[in-house]
């Protein structure tokens, strides 16, 4: 079953609840490329269960949790200045990361 593809990034002050977060998202199959962004592809009920998963973890006050949509024509034209990630390994095509 193919997913979508998503853009996961946050931005949260408590180290704990930031390593639950990112445990949740490499969970789910996601992979980080920057510090505080991951990348990853979801069907519509794994998308419910992490972002349920994520509301427990989060104090809403003072963290965020940005899941965002991107097409894969979109996704495709990534601008990428300095050191990438894989795309196709990202974008679920590919079930190893080469390195």
């Amino acid at each position: 079953m193919k997913g979508n593809s998503y853009y996961a990034v946050y931005d949260i002050s408590d180290d704990l609840v930031r390593k639950n977060v990112i445990r949740i998202l490499k969970n789910a199959g996601f992979i980080r490329i920057q510090k505080s962004a991951f990348c990853g592809t979801l069907v519509n009920q794994k998308k419910k269960d992490l972002l349920e998963d994520i509301k427990k973890v989060i104090a809403d006050e003072r963290d965020s949790f940005y899941l965002i949509l991107t097409c894969e024509q979109c996704f495709g034209r990534i601008s990428i200045v300095g050191k990438g990630f894989d795309r196709q390994y990202a974008a679920g095509k590919r079930s190893a990361e080469v390195l």
